[in-house]
């Protein structure tokens, strides 16, 4: 086990020393040298990467539209409640609020209500747009607008994207072609009422336009509220600088003038807002006192209409003066009753003198009060007749005619005043009936008075209060009106008007170029770096050493002459031959003193160089005085004898297979290199395995060690047959094969699974086709110059 340490040893610090070679996994560090030449193998790449993304830059800042910047700056007034200001408890928060109504007025000059208010004011219902002869778009604002266009309908299903509202015009002094979408192309006067898909508009010529007609002018119709959204997503508010209310406001646009058109109606719409909504509370209390003052108005009259009511249904004008008049009305009955008491009572006596037989003879009293002139006439007359009567029977009989006369007449007087009392008796008493009932109501209505006195007083009472109330809104509506119209302040102050930027700030020329640079050099490294990660082929020595311990013994760099096979001779001084020199020199380093004489040669996969490898070691060997054979084992694909263009009937395999066959009768001369043996394989058997577990092998190896220093097995690769396998035993030392860029990785952790290692004798690791981007730095031994010519002058 110590013998094997020492050997690995020993076999590290060749490595170390003669290929800058092994470093143990844990302690190897990044070969920086090695990234960076995996990167400049691909030179070109980086070329024409760059040289296409510079051609793009250009090409994107030739047809990109330029913008510019337009900004402005104004000062915000912040008024803090002075309450709060000046109680000292706050004082040190007062900053911290300024800042923050700060912060909410950069959000309203920000918003996109605000936006789409300014843009409402503006001559943005279209976007017009000019072409030049590299199809390059610039868009006209303002006088530069050679027509005007003026919707007069718009159909109710129009699209609402500007990209399908458009229309071409290709102007001139007196008319205009029209191309509308369908591509038709029809002549128009200016003025003309055009209905299209679109509705009914009209294109009248510009009155400030005094330039030159374009040939073609393309005409958008745009949706206000896309406009607003657009150009609220451009719009920048930033502070000045911290704690400060000056806000700079800016926005980018391929127009200078409509950018300093938008940010100075933004402005003036914030400001207007401003003013709105310091008047709100005004407005606010106006709308509010008109809306009750409507509806005192209405309650009032209201209430009037009651108390007219009220006064109409208790026939009631002025209560203190009707009261008094009912009370004198009272008295005035009670006096005619009285009266008609005492009538009653004369007739009475009148009746029951004309019925008392007794009373003949006797006038009736004549200071009776009686109303009626009838019956005063009546009794007068009776009075007269009593008298006559009277006086007659004073000097005549009873019984005198004209005596009997007069009673008569007496008698029918009496019957005309009972009939007279009788009617006047029947009108008073109806007369009392009358009276006595307008008594009782006067008296209902006296006793009621104190009831309907109160509820005139309530009327009166809402009357008056709803009087009050209107007086007092209507005063404060006078204030308000008065401190609606005093108000006139804005919230903003002006300091730098809108100004456009006198050049494009965008695109940024140096930056797009700059992008343009960084990126066509990016790109490849991506691309490289993408590509090696997927890339399953051995690249470079450390991949080797990641997956396996095996020492690596040499490097064997790229031998471009594909037409010759033997890449060493002893004049040629190329980087490769100098390569099979050191790798004699490190065999016999590792050999450590041993007889390493028989070396097999295999790999994982077919294609790895086993036989050209093996030929030039062997002529590396060769050249130092040594006489090597170099057996073409591999019984299967032989390629060693049709590689440097010799043949032979007998070989290896006939060998195996037939006793008869001698050494002599397949062993070859190479012609090209002195003491350099080949053995080919002969006819490729059926059973090569088989063969090789013969004990001819075994008797073959030992008569050519009789022979020869050194025996060189081109063997089978071992990751699709056994036959190294089978040949191990018989060997010093195994070299196993990796090329470059084609062995993969797979190939080669497979070896490692299947422990190659303890079933080949003393494995090393030789990598082949190496180039620069391999990790391969190639040799600078001064013989450039003569290797040149070696080389021709051994073609």
């Amino acid at each position: 086990m110590v013998r094997i340490v020492n050997l690995m040893k020993k076999s590290d610090i060749l490595s170390d020393l003669l290929l800058d070679g092994f470093i143990d996994q844990d302690a190897r560090p990044m070969d920086f040298k090695l990234i960076i030449l995996s990167y400049v193998k691909f030179w070109w790449l980086f070329v024409l990467s760059t040289i296409l993304f510079v051609g793009l830059a250009f090409a994107y800042l030739f047809f990109s539209t330029p913008l510019y910047s337009v900004s402005s700056s104004i000062l915000i007034k912040v008024d803090g409640g002075s309450d709060f200001a000046q109680n000292t408890v706050y004082s040190e928060l007062e900053a911290y609020e300024s800042n923050k109504l700060v912060e909410n007025e950069m959000e309203i000059l920000a918003s996109y209500s605000l936006m789409r208010d300014a843009v409402e004011e503006l001559p943005l219902d279209y976007f017009f747009y000019t072409e030049d002869k590299y199809s390059r778009k610039r868009e006209l604002y303002g006088e530069e607008i050679p027509v005007e266009v003026k919707t007069l309908l718009k159909k109710p299903d129009v699209g609402q994207y500007p990209e399908e509202l458009r229309v071409t015009i290709k102007p001139f002094d007196d008319y205009f072609i029209l191309v509308q979408k369908d591509e038709k192309e029809k002549v128009y006067k200016y003025g003309e009422l055009i209905d299209n898909w679109y509705g009914e508009i009209k294109i009248n010529k510009s009155e400030w336009f005094l330039g030159e007609m374009p040939n073609i002018l393309h005409v958008y119709f745009q949706n206000k509220d896309q406009v607003a959204g657009m150009y609220k997503g451009r719009i920048q508010v930033n502070l000045s600088q911290r704690f400060a209310s000056v806000f700079n406001i800016s926005l980018v646009d391929a127009v200078p003038k409509k950018g300093e058109d938008i940010l100075n109606k933004l402005i003036e719409q914030y400001n207007l807002q401003a003013v709105k909504e310091k008047n709100v509370t005004a407005s606010n209390t106006i709308d509010f006192i008109n809306s009750q003052l409507d509806t005192l108005m209405r309650e009032l009259n209201n209430t009037e209409r009651r108390i007219e009511e009220y006064r109409r249904l208790n026939n009631i004008s002025d209560m203190g003066t009707e009261n008094s008049l009912m009370v004198q009305s009272s008295k005035e009955i009670e006096a005619q009753l009285s009266e008609i008491k005492t009538q009653t009572e004369v007739l009475n006596y009148l009746e029951e003198y004309l019925q008392d037989p007794e009373s003949t003879g006797i006038e009736v009293a004549s200071n009776l009060s009686i109303i009626d002139e009838t019956l005063t006439g009546l009794v007068d007359e009776f009075n007269r007749l009593q008298n006559e009567r009277q006086r007659l029977l004073r000097t005549v009989q009873p019984n005198n005619p004209v005596v009997a006369t007069i009673i008569g007449q007496l008698e029918s007087l009496k019957d005309n005043i009972s009939t007279n009392i009788a009617n006047i008796k029947n009108g008073l008493r109806i007369e009392s009936q009358n009276l006595k009932s307008d008594l009782a109501q006067i008296n209902t209505r006296i006793s009621n008075v104190p009831e309907i006195e109160r509820g005139l007083l309530e009327l009166s009472r809402e009357q008056v209060r709803k009087q009050e109330q209107y007086n007092y809104l209507q005063s404060k509506k006078e204030e308000a009106n008065l401190s609606l119209a005093t108000t006139t302040v804005s919230n903003a102050r002006v300091i730098d008007k809108a100004a456009s930027s006198g050049s494009p700030v965008k695109p940024n020329k140096m930056v797009i170029l700059g992008m343009a640079l960084i990126v066509g050099f990016i790109c490849p490294f991506g691309f490289i770096y993408i590509k090696n990660t997927l890339n399953s082929k051995i690249i470079h020595k450390s991949q080797v050493q990641d997956i396996t311990d095996i020492p690596i013994l040499s490097e064997i760099s790229n031998y471009p002459n594909s037409g010759e096979l033997l890449a060493i001779s002893e004049r040629r001084r190329t980087p490769i031959a100098e390569q099979f020199r050191l790798l004699r020199t490190n065999l016999k380093f590792v050999a450590e003193g041993k007889d390493d004489r028989v070396l097999m040669v295999t790999s994982s996969i077919s294609g790895e160089g086993k036989t050209f490898f093996s030929l030039n070691l062997g002529a590396s060997l060769s050249i130092a005085k040594k006489k090597v054979v170099v057996l073409e084992f591999d019984l299967r694909k032989p390629a060693l004898l049709r590689s440097v263009k010799m043949k032979t009937k007998l070989g290896i395999a006939d060998f195996l297979s037939n006793d008869e066959v001698k050494i002599e009768d397949i062993l070859l001369d190479f012609k090209k290199v002195d003491g350099l043996s080949l053995i080919g394989c002969g006819n490729i058997p059926e059973d090569p395995a088989e063969l090789t577990l013969g004990d001819k092998v075994k008797e073959l190896i030992e008569k050519l060690k009789e022979r020869f220093d050194y025996i060189i097995i081109d063997t089978a690769p071992v990751g699709t047959v056994t036959d190294a396998f089978n040949l191990a035993p018989y060997c010093d030392r195994t070299l196993f094969l990796i090329r470059y860029n084609y062995t993969k990785k797979e190939n080669l952790m497979f070896m490692e699974d299947i422990d190659i290692k303890s079933k080949l004798k003393n494995t090393s690791l030789v990598m082949n086709d190496a180039k620069q981007t391999n990790g391969y730095y190639g040799y600078s031994y001064g013989y450039y110059e003569e290797d040149k010519k070696s080389s021709k002058s051994s073609t």
